[in-house]
């Protein structure tokens, strides 16, 4: 009897609570919320899984006093978690009041998908975090996390510390963003660690954080800081301590050029050879020294330039537009209508990239880009960018420039030495510069400092430190004290051409000598381009008197005791001319020759031309001739060899007479007195009258 009571006593209280589950439900069916919560909360102790269930829709509805999402998430996930434990045929009574696992993941993800909502709504980090600690099942949780860490990842970027992005990525150490805030992050930390700039901080940064991906930078940085200077000794002290810096190559390279830039020569790079034994790239150098003293001829065939030695041997291709002799080892080259440098082993030192170039000098080399100007060193290394409508070659170590209408001057390091002030300027010559303000002239130093002021007409250097002023149109010499040296009376004072100097004073001309004495007892009326004919030449210049021209000494004394219709340069036997003929006379002014010539020079060594119109010839002392009078032209290139012109043509001919070269290129040009440039067919080559051997590439 007992056992009935207590079966029948079980079932009637399972039937009871039951009820209240199933008019709970029932009431919630009807928005009974105030019913349905009551009744649910009362049988929460026996039925947790379907009550809990059924407050979960209670608190997740929006509709009612009783709407608490965080209560939703803990009633659902309570009746989540205990389904499981469920005897079977707890689970056959709850499926009759709708209770089941599909339900309940379906009432899970519905407050999943609240939670969702209300953390994008927030828009927080603690909310997508505190969505994704409890719904690690939802289909938002990866969009959660990656909000989540954008946000996270946003915080550090604006912040920009670098223990900012490192605590993102201790914190989120399989984000999305990971790389990027690691990679700034390591930014952050090298604009930290070297935000003075510093040369000791970027030391420090290297030695500190040595796998860091902005070493390199800070590498560099130690370089420019430590080279600044671009002198030998700078760059040797760097190798010598920083052998493990990435730039200690491009180092050496500088150091070499550095070297090459106080002068280019064989004897140097093997001075520098000697001195810097531990010179990494000993091959290239024992190349270079090699050919260092070496002259290149440029070449040109099949419409291309290269470069051979004196022996003919090719030893830059021909695979240039143009190119230009070499100055100080470098050679301007064009290609691609872009201009660049080699050196003599035909190594691009410069690559082409400038619209014009010119030759070295002083080490450094003007540049075209733009139509603008600037300057590049041996490295090809901008030491003044392309900014600049003019820009001078480098002379002394200064370089004129202009900006905005005005001229200033910088240095070899592209230093600003003097700031735009002039209104025009001239190179450095011994240390001083001609410069103009307000269209006036005046003399002024390497800092700036007026030598003389600026109220000149005109003015050149004149000779050592005396210059030539033009001033209230008339000409004097000063000194840089200022003191007069020679009055201002003269229309023209010309340069000192071996230390004589024309002078023209109302239509007249004389010559000062470095004392500033006049040589010629009286003036010489001027003629027509007497300032050229007129100039001393071996001690001797050519006067146009009334009578007609003679020769002159440095001491103004007359050569001859007549004047001459014309006279050719002074030599052993000079060409005179008589009525429209020309003859030869000794020193003396007594015949040589007879007069029968249309035009004749004066003998050089034991020949001289002469021109029987139209035609010229060779002769020697006696009047024989040694070339007959059959050429179009005929130029001595040296005492024995002529450059000769027949039916259009160019050829070489021999003090005797012998064809050197035949009468078939379309010019020949010298080069110095035993080498001469051919062009022929379009092709660009060489001739040595020496070994007469031909300098060029055979084809």
């Amino acid at each position: 009897m007992r056992v009935i009571f207590l079966i029948v006593l079980i079932t009637c209280g399972i039937t009871g609570y039951a009820g209240k589950l199933k008019k709970g439900f029932e009431a919630l069916e009807i928005y009974n919320y105030f019913e349905a919560k009551r009744l649910f909360e009362k049988s929460l102790k026996k039925h947790p899984v379907p009550a809990a269930y059924g407050l979960s829709i209670i608190y997740a509805r929006n509709d009612n006093p009783f709407s608490n999402l965080d209560s939703a998430y803990s009633k659902i996930k309570r009746s989540f978690l205990l389904y499981p434990g469920l005897k079977d045929s707890k689970k056959e009574k709850y499926d009759k009041l709708g209770v089941d696992s599909a339900a309940i993941v379906v009432q899970r993800d519905i407050v999943s998908e609240l939670y969702y909502r209300r953390a994008v709504d927030v828009n927080s980090i603690y909310g997508y975090q505190d969505f994704i600690d409890k719904h690690p099942w939802s289909i938002h949780l990866d969009s959660a996390i990656y909000k989540r860490d954008q946000l996270a990842f946003q915080h550090a970027v604006k912040s920009g510390r670098s223990e900012d992005f490192e605590f993102f990525i201790a914190a989120y150490p399989d984000s999305y963003f990971r790389e990027e805030a690691k990679a700034l992050m390591e930014k952050a930390l090298y604009q930290e660690k070297t935000f003075s700039n510093s040369f000791v901080d970027y030391v420090n940064f290297v030695k500190s954080y040595p796998d860091s991906p902005y070493r390199d930078e800070a590498e560099n940085k130690i370089y420019q800081i430590a080279t600044k200077t671009g002198t030998v000794e700078a760059y040797r002290n760097f190798i010598i301590e920083f052998p493990s810096n990435r730039n200690v190559d491009k180092a050496w390279k500088y150091l070499y050029n550095a070297k090459l830039q106080e002068e280019y020569s064989s004897q140097n790079i093997m001075e520098f050879k000697n001195e810097y034994p531990e010179y990494p790239f000993q091959e290239e150098l024992t190349a270079e020294y090699n050919v260092a003293d070496k002259v290149l001829y440029p070449i040109k065939s099949s419409g291309s330039w290269g470069f051979c030695d004196k022996s003919g041997r090719v030893v830059i291709p021909p695979i240039y537009s143009s190119v230009e002799w070499f100055t100080e080892g470098l050679a301007v080259i064009r290609t691609k209508d872009k201009y660049g440098y080699i050196n003599k082993l035909g190594k691009r030192i410069v690559e082409p990239q400038f619209d014009d170039a010119m030759p070295f000098s002083e080490g450094h080399a003007l540049v075209e880009q733009n139509e603008l100007w600037g300057m590049i060193d041996r490295n090809g290394d901008f030491v003044i960018p392309c900014e600049y409508e003019d820009l001078g070659t480098l002379s002394e170590g200064l370089s004129y420039f202009l900006e905005d209408d005005l001229y200033g001057y910088f240095d070899s390091k592209g230093i600003r030495r003097l700031q735009p002030q002039y209104t025009e300027a001239f190179d450095f010559e011994e240390g001083t510069a001609v410069v103009s303000k307000n269209d006036y002239y005046g003399v002024i130093d390497k800092f700036g400092t007026s030598l003389i002021p600026f109220k000149y007409e005109d003015l050149f250097l004149f000779r050592s430190d005396k210059y030539a002023a033009l001033s209230a149109d008339y000409w004097g010499v000063i000194n840089l004290k200022g003191d007069t040296i020679i009055p201002f009376e003269y229309d023209y004072i010309g340069k000192p051409i071996d230390n004589l100097s024309i002078v023209e004073m109302d239509g007249e001309f004389n010559y000062l000598d470095t004392a500033g004495n006049f040589i010629l007892p009286e003036w010489v009326e001027t003629y027509s381009e007497y300032r050229l004919l007129a100039r001393f030449k071996k001690g001797y210049a050519k006067i146009q008197y009334e009578d007609g021209f003679n020769l002159i000494d440095s001491l103004g004394n007359k050569l001859f005791k007549k004047e001459w219709d014309d006279v050719g340069s002074y030599s052993e036997i000079i060409a005179v001319k008589k009525g429209d003929k020309w003859g030869y006379v000794n020193r003396k002014g007594q015949k040589v020759l007879p007069f029968e010539y249309t035009y004749a020079q004066s003998f050089k060594g034991n020949a001289a031309v002469v021109q029987l119109s139209p035609f010229y010839g060779v002769i020697d002392k006696q009047g024989n001739y040694l070339i007959d009078p059959l050429q179009e032209e005929l130029r001595p290139l040296n005492d024995s060899i002529y450059i000769a012109k027949s039916l259009g043509k160019y050829g070489l001919i021999t003090f005797s007479g012998d064809t050197l070269l035949s009468y078939k290129y379309t010019q020949i040009e010298p080069i110095d007195e035993l080498v001469v440039k051919l062009e022929e067919g379009g092709e660009v080559f060489y001739y040595n009258c020496q070994n007469k051997k031909f300098i060029r590439r055979e084809d």
